[in-house]
């Protein structure tokens, strides 16, 4: 699962990363008796921004310890999560927890892209999907695409060449990149786009596993991380030219609502995406215990005409209503998409899923009322 609040190493330098201040600090185990006597620690995520804490107890030693050019990367065991994913002292994914967030961005968008009103179920059926991965090294993104038999092939371009060969020897689904639709290149994210769409390649779907593109300071001041190449208007032009030729689907990690800074960029980010011409940019909600907040959220946005299908979204300046400033309900959601095909395809996975489902994709659009005012309308600053 890439992103997370600290490094998911992408575009080239990620060197920089700790966006949560995450630090280890020796506390009491449950019991009284010391962590460090007990052989664990805690892998501990501090936010400033809202003054929230987390921390998560692994077992120690660790049971992989790589430092690559980038940075430290570690696999810890832990009772309850299972398979622990640290980049330097920050928790990137658990095995427990992993498939929420993985699977939401791999699936999402192969469903939307296959439920397709403008495409008859034939068309679909016999298409061959070519996908491409920016990020994700841990793999299982890729491990959850392969799971839809349309997808002919997945370029996958990563960063740091360690994180693939420690993922590869000690997560679960690590034998992903040995299946021959899969072409793996390691290099820089951004570079590989733009050199594509120069290109003229397309894809039907892209899926951007990145980093966080900055973080505040305990002072409130903003330093930008390397990774916001991947979240500036000509990365996402590019993205757009690659799936332009294919009507096809972006899908990328969007942030957590709950912190105000990423709030604001969730806004800023759905008006770049429709100015740049995606239809119906749609900002949507993943529980996930391990990550601060306990929610992250991503974008899924098709690069086509706005006015296929017809879901009423309340825009800067509209009442939505009867001029009380009340949120247009609509009961069906998406209508644009066929949701028996979807779930026929569901059904029809080479794998299970633990998480994604077609009601939880369906529902994962739907949001606390002062967030979908926020980012679709003008909802008043937190």
């Amino acid at each position: 699962m890439a992103l997370k609040y600290s490094a998911r190493l992408f575009p080239a330098f990620l060197a920089l990363h700790l966006i949560l201040s995450c630090t280890q600090q020796h506390a009491s185990a449950s019991d009284g008796t010391s962590l460090a006597a007990s052989s664990r620690k805690q892998v501990h995520e501090e936010e400033d921004e809202i003054g929230y804490i987390q921390s998560l107890i692994v077992n120690t030693p660790a049971v992989a310890s790589v430092e690559s050019s980038y940075q430290q990367i570690e696999v810890y065991d832990s009772d309850h999560f299972g398979k622990v994913f640290v980049l330097d002292d920050c928790l990137q994914l658990t095995e427990r927890d992993a498939p929420h967030y993985n699977e939401m961005l791999a699936h999402v968008p192969v469903m939307e892209y296959l439920g397709r009103r403008s495409s008859s179920s034939s068309d679909t059926n016999d298409e061959n999907l070519k996908v491409l991965v920016v990020g994700g090294g841990d793999g299982y993104v890729v491990s959850e695409l392969l799971k839809h038999s349309q997808i002919d092939s997945i370029d996958h371009i990563e960063l740091d060449e360690e994180v693939i060969n420690v993922s590869k020897e000690h997560l679960p689904w690590g034998d992903a990149w040995k299946d021959e639709k899969v072409n793996l290149i390691i290099g820089d994210g951004a570079a590989y786009v733009k050199q594509q769409a120069d290109k003229g390649e397309s894809y039907h779907v892209i899926v951007q596993d990145a980093s966080d593109p900055f973080w505040l300071d305990e002072d409130g001041g903003i330093t930008t991380l390397p990774s916001s190449v991947l979240y500036d208007t000509s990365h996402f032009e590019s993205l757009y030219k690659l799936l332009r030729p294919k009507e096809g689907v972006l899908m990328f990690q969007a942030e957590t609502y709950n912190i105000p800074s990423n709030l604001k960029s969730i806004r800023k980010w759905r008006g770049l995406l429709r100015d740049i011409g995606f239809g119906k940019p749609r900002y949507g909600s993943i529980s996930i215990s391990t990550y601060p907040t306990g929610q992250i959220g991503f974008f899924a946005a098709h690069a086509r005409d706005d006015d296929v299908g017809g879901e009423r979204v309340c825009e800067a300046g509209d009442t939505c209503d009867g001029g009380d400033g009340v949120v247009v309900e609509e009961m069906e959601i998406l209508p644009e998409l066929d949701w028996n095909r979807i779930l026929a395809q569901f059904h029809g996975l080479s794998g299970k899923t633990r998480y994604y489902h077609p009601r939880i994709h369906r529902s994962a659009y739907d949001l606390p009322l002062w967030v979908e005012q926020y980012v679709n309308g003008d909802g008043v600053d937190i």
